[in-house]
């Protein structure tokens, strides 16, 4: 959008002032002619610094954007990929952690604390689960809670002293 209102508003100007260059050009060649060799030179002048202009603005909306798009992007992308894990129950990753000027920063620190509450109540059922867990005396039941202990350790990476899987004996036993 910046190169086409560039583009909009340089080209006029250029045309006009290579129309009145060339109008004084004649003009100082019929009246002095050396007077004309310096237009001439500042026509040529003129039109080198807008050329550089010109190419310089394009280079510097080109580089701005691109710098504003990844400020942009890039945490959308990074939050993206963590809720994505995280929807999936993967309670082992990090925080998502930003650079000093990224945008979003509001964003991720509310999401870093709803991460943080969802990881913490994930680790307090897994106790509750373990205290629950050796007083079952139902086998069926014992083998479930069994499976979901492991399950929620498989999710936070808690450290697995002995797994409670749940075998065809076990759940059918009496």
């Amino acid at each position: 959008m910046a190169l086409i209102s560039t583009v909009i508003f340089l080209l006029p100007v250029f045309y006009f002032s290579n129309q009145n260059y060339t109008i004084f050009y004649k003009l100082a060649d019929l009246m002095n002619p050396e007077l004309a060799n310096y237009i001439a030179r500042e026509k040529l002048g003129f039109n080198i610094v807008f050329a550089a202009a010109f190419f310089g603005n394009i280079a510097f909306w080109a580089i701005f954007s691109k710098n504003m798009t990844a400020k942009i992007a890039g945490p959308a992308k990074i939050l993206r990929n963590h809720i994505r894990l995280l929807s999936r129950g993967d309670f082992t990753l990090s925080p998502v952690r930003l650079r000093e000027d990224d945008e979003f920063k509001e964003l991720i620190n509310t999401y870093n604390y709803l991460y943080t509450l969802l990881k913490t109540q994930n680790e307090r059922e897994l106790k509750d689960l373990d205290k629950v867990y050796d007083s079952i005396t139902n086998p069926i039941a014992h083998a479930l809670i069994g499976q979901m202990i492991d399950e929620r350790r498989q999710r936070i990476n808690a450290s697995n002293d002995e797994p409670h899987v749940a075998t065809r004996d076990s759940l059918h036993a009496s």
